[in-house]
């Protein structure tokens, strides 16, 4: 156990080469990655191009559109990284993650610069604080073992919304702390699953893209999602979520999902 999702092998300002750790490991395969940890590397890969491309330390990255094109393996995976657009307002990365000279995520980060327009902003109310007891999880796979769950309504095991506080117990990368867009996209994948409507055991309801936009800096390590899942009837669904901080909403994400019967 390196106590990280991924161990660095090599590091570079536009990409580089990971070993993800078992605790990167999903719901559906312990060999196969759950979708948190990868699209956080891809913002964490998007964060470090746009900083060196620009020079710029006023910039925060605020939105993640990610694409799976493939699954992502519990083994050495690659990110690259190309600067589509650098302006005054913010900063456009295209990024790839691949395993085995395979693409498996696409994704897009925007990085807008830092202003302050706390006059303007729009105020809500803040979720009840974060926890002080211990975990309550209803669900055990490598992943989710690397988070402090705490459900505060609905339950992972019974289908209909849900809403938690989750925390996560390891860093990205050794010796870094988690930026606000890396720490919403680890449990922003999450959605789905604490939204389930479906039973594990009889229905796969894979997940195939994962968007996420913030309003303002993420504050803290407590991740707040509310989150509710939308069947269709042609055989695609739809999980979204409200995701904030201590101090209120901050975030949303959405996930298209492909739903069919589990194989026996």
């Amino acid at each position: 156990m390196t106590n990280t999702y991924f161990s660095l092998i090599e590091d570079r300002n536009d990409g580089g080469r990971y070993l993800a750790d078992a605790a990167t490991g999903g719901p559906w395969d312990p060999g196969l990655q759950h979708g948190g940890p990868p699209n956080a590397l891809l913002v964490r890969t998007a964060e470090r191009a746009a900083a060196a491309e620009s020079g710029r330390t006023d910039l925060v990255a605020s939105r993640l559109a990610a694409e799976f094109v493939g699954p992502v393996p519990v083994a050495e995976v690659s990110t690259s990284a190309v600067v589509v657009r650098s302006a005054r307002s913010g900063v456009l990365v295209d990024v790839t993650l691949t395993a085995d000279d395979r693409d498996c995520l696409h994704g897009r980060v925007w990085l807008i610069r830092d202003a302050d327009t706390r006059s303007i902003a729009s105020t809500a109310r803040p979720p009840k604080e974060p926890p002080d007891g211990a975990p309550r999880f209803g669900f055990s796979f490598p992943y989710s073992d690397s988070i402090d769950w705490h459900e505060v309504s609905g339950s992972i095991t019974v289908p209909g919304p849900g809403a938690v506080w989750a925390r996560p117990r390891r860093p990205l990368v050794l010796d870094e702390a988690l930026t606000g867009l890396q720490r919403v996209a680890l449990i922003g994948d999450s959605a789905s699953g604490i939204s389930a409507e479906l039973d594990w055991a009889t229905w796969s309801f894979l997940n195939v893209d994962l968007d996420i936009h913030l309003t303002r800096p993420f504050a803290g390590e407590w991740v707040h999602m509310d989150a509710v899942t939308q069947l269709g009837t042609h055989g695609a669904g739809l999980a979204r979520s409200i995701v904030s901080d201590r101090y209120g909403p901050v975030a949303t994400t959405a996930q298209t999902l492909v739903i069919a019967p589990r194989r026996r």
